[in-house]
């Protein structure tokens, strides 16, 4: 799939949670606003999003998504508020998923944002292209990750194992929508 990307998403730091969203939407021929998506993921130019936030944007946008995630010891202020409003939304909270699980919800229709370290030690969120039993793919590289490597950097330190799954069946693929 060719996309062209909004130069003001390229110049966003910190831009990987706002880019799965922007992908997600992509990937079903909707146009949406990067400044509404900046807003709507509570974007911060220094740390960029928290992963409950995506999943908080996605339910607000119309998406059913639930979020899965090892205790956080390290909770912000701000990330506590939106786990607040990720309650209000009713948006199911579990424990986190193996690597399998995640393999096994996308084999089931599903899509997922994951995330993880980088291997440069900067935390990333992405959506998932695809995956299997040797390597996971996403939206926002060229190169596939082993799965031993996925495995290990989403259990580096600071980095909570958290993923969304999103049931996107009820979107129409391809149909363009401006979103405003």
């Amino acid at each position: 799939m060719a996309v062209n990307i909004p130069e003001s998403l390229l110049n966003l730091e910190a831009n990987c949670g706002v880019f799965a969203l922007w992908m997600l939407f992509q990937h079903h021929g909707i146009e949406i606003n990067i400044a509404e998506l900046i807003q709507a993921t509570q974007h911060d130019e220094e740390h960029g999003t928290f992963t409950i936030a995506l999943a908080v944007a996605l339910k607000n946008f119309g998406f059913d998504v639930s979020f899965y995630t090892d205790p956080d010891p390290d909770i912000d202020d701000s990330e506590r508020l939106t786990y607040q409003q990720a309650q209000a939304l009713n948006i199911p909270i579990h424990s986190a998923l193996s690597y399998l699980e995640i393999q096994t919800a996308i084999e089931n229709g599903k899509m997922a944002i994951v995330a993880y370290d980088t291997l440069d030690g900067v935390g990333n969120q992405s959506l998932v292209y695809s995956i299997d039993k040797q390597d996971i793919c996403f939206f926002d590289s060229f190169e596939p990750m082993p799965a031993a490597l996925f495995e290990q950097q989403r259990a580096a330190e600071g980095i909570c194992r958290q993923v969304i799954l999103i049931d996107d069946q009820h979107i129409q693929p391809m149909q363009s929508v401006k979103v405003s």
